[in-house]
């Protein structure tokens, strides 16, 4: 049994071309949604996370026909639900855990922490272990603001794709999580990289919308 998609496949990206994004966010822009964009070797990179620092309605994907995929997590960085959106079908896959809601730890400094999921496709399934390990809080620069924010890995564990591992970044005063490209880039600087923060409403002007 092979699902269509799974958590380890990374969270949601869109590569659009845009000019550079402007304006801090702050815990309060939430409701109105975050950005985060990358630029890699001139292909850039769009993560939108809309809701609140509890529960959010995260990582959405913008391709040219709009919506394709939406992430549901859990306190910014604990996946319950993927809906994918294509021309032909809506796919959603769920994730269900042994623990409440109330038992999954803060997105901390230090924290590791491992859960036996299943993931679920309407009648398929599987189970994964998911271990989350987060590292020491830094400050980084992400374009022209600067943050406190706590790198991590995911690595899920399961029969059917084996071991895979996820580097992501938690920003503690905004509640969200993002893919942390950046670790994945060549020491040697030989790849562009550039990075920026700002809010939807700021990236929709920036469109024309």
């Amino acid at each position: 049994m092979r699902l269509a998609a799974a958590f380890c496949l990374s969270l949601p990206a869109v590569l659009l071309a845009g000019a550079a994004l402007a304006r801090c966010p702050t815990s309060d822009d939430i409701s109105a949604g975050i950005v985060y964009s990358n630029t890699v070797a001139g292909q850039e990179s769009i993560n939108v996370a809309f809701g609140t620092t509890a529960y959010l309605a995260s990582y959405y994907e913008l391709g040219d026909q709009g919506l394709t995929k939406q992430f549901l997590m859990l306190k910014g960085v604990y996946p319950q639900t993927l809906t994918a959106i294509t021309a032909a079908e809506v796919l959603t896959i769920s994730y269900h855990y042994p623990v409440g809601q109330a038992e999954f730890p803060e997105p901390r400094e230090g924290v590791s922490w491992q859960v036996e999921a299943v993931v679920a496709q309407g009648s398929d399934s599987l189970t994964e272990t998911q271990s989350y390990t987060f590292g020491r809080e830094e400050a980084r620069e992400i374009g022209d603001c600067t943050f406190g924010v706590i790198p991590y890995d995911i690595e899920t564990r399961s029969e059917a794709y084996g071991a895979q591992v996820l580097g992501m970044f938690y920003v503690p005063v905004l509640g969200v999580a993002f893919p942390d490209v950046r670790r994945d880039l060549p020491e040697s600087g030989e790849v562009a990289f550039s990075e920026s923060m700002t809010t939807y409403p700021a990236l929709l002007a920036q469109w024309g919308n």
